[in-house]
C-alpha cells in the first residue's frame, strides 16, 4: 500500500514547516475553527477521489512531538508489520489509553458529561454500541485522529463524521445543545461536539468487527502531561488486562483491571 500523509496547517509557520515526506492540507483560512481538525479532513474526503491503494492519515502539527514519529519511522513500521489492514494507528498517551475502561470514561474524567453525550448520539447513529460496556486498549484506541485508513474505513468516518456535524448545527434539538456545550480544555473553552468527533475512529472500529486495525506500540510514544502518566507499569498490566478480557471475554481480566484502575483514581 502507498502511503499519502497530510499535515493540517493552520498558520503561515505550519505551512513552512510541513515535515519531509508529508503533503500539505492547507487551513490557514481556518473558517470553522469550532470544529478543528474535522473541518479540513472533511472538506478534503469531500472533494477529493481516494484510491484503493493508499492509506491516507492527516495529522496536526503536533504529530511529532505526541509520538516521536516522523515519516521514516512510519514507513519502517509499515514495511516490517503492514498486512493489509483496513487502519493503521499511531495513538499516543499510553496512561489515558490503559488506564481507563475506554476512550469514553477517560474523556468523561477531564470532560463530564462527554461519555452520556457519546451515548445519545450512537443511540441514534452508531448502531449497537453501548459506550458503557466498550472495551479500549492499545489496540483499538485511536487519539487525535492519528491513525491512516483505507478509502473505506475514511468513508465509514466521514458517514459518522456527518451525522455529527448535522445534529451540531441543528441548534434546535437535545442532543445538539449538549454537543454545543461547552467545556474545559486546558485554559480553553472548547465544544464537547470536538471531543465526540476525536471518538469517531474508535466509535467505527467498536462498532464493526469487519474492520481489522494494526496499532503501533502507544507505549512508545509520549505520554500525557497529566499525573497519570507516572503510572507506567499499571498501564502496562492494565492493557494486556484489557485485552485478554476482550479476547476471552474471562471477566477475571475486567475484575483486575477495575481495580488496578480505581486504585490509581484514588491517587490523582
Amino acid at each position: 500500500m502507498k502511503t499519502k500523509i497530510y499535515q493540517i496547517c493552520y498558520s503561515s509557520d505550519t505551512l513552512g514547516k510541513v515535515p519531509e515526506g508529508f503533503f500539505t492540507l492547507d487551513n490557514t483560512d481556518n473558517i470553522r475553527p469550532d470544529w478543528r481538525e474535522y473541518w479540513p479532513i472533511r472538506n478534503f474526503l469531500l472533494n477529493n477521489h481516494l484510491s484503493n491503494d493508499v492509506l491516507y492519515g492527516f495529522f496536526s502539527p503536533k504529530f511529532y512531538s505526541k509520538t516521536l514519529l516522523n515519516q521514516s519511522s512510519l514507513q519502517s513500521f509499515l514495511i516490517s508489520n503492514y498486512t493489509n489492514e483496513d487502519v493503521v494507528s499511531f495513538t499516543p498517551f499510553w496512561d489515558l489509553c490503559s488506564i481507563f475502561k475506554n476512550i469514553f470514561e477517560q474523556g468523561d474524567f477531564f470532560h463530564p458529561g462527554l461519555s452520556q453525550v457519546c451515548q445519545d448520539f450512537c443511540n441514534q447513529h452508531v448502531a449497537n454500541l453501548d459506550i458503557s460496556n466498550s472495551i479500549n486498549h492499545s489496540q483499538n484506541t485511536i487519539f487525535c485522529n492519528y491513525f491512516l485508513a483505507k478509502k473505506d474505513f475514511w468513508y465509514e468516518w466521514l458517514h459518522i463524521g456527518e451525522k455529527l456535524f448535522e445534529c451540531s448545527e441543528n441548534n434546535s434539538t437535545l442532543l445538539a445543545n449538549k454537543l454545543n456545550q461547552t467545556t474545559n480544555y486546558g485554559i480553553e473553552q472548547l465544544p464537547m461536539k470536538i471531543f465526540v468527533q476525536e471518538r469517531i475512529a474508535s466509535m467505527v472500529l467498536l462498532s464493526n468487527s469487519n474492520f481489522s486495525c494494526l496499532a503501533y506500540n502507544t507505549f512508545n510514544t509520549g505520554p500525557s502531561t497529566t499525573p497519570f502518566n507516572k503510572f507506567l507499569n499499571e498501564s502496562i498490566i492494565s492493557d494486556s488486562l484489557k485485552i485478554s478480557y476482550a479476547k476471552t471475554m474471562h471477566p477475571i481480566y475486567l475484575n483486575q483491571f477495575g481495580l488496578i484502575r480505581n486504585n490509581i483514581l484514588a491517587q490523582i
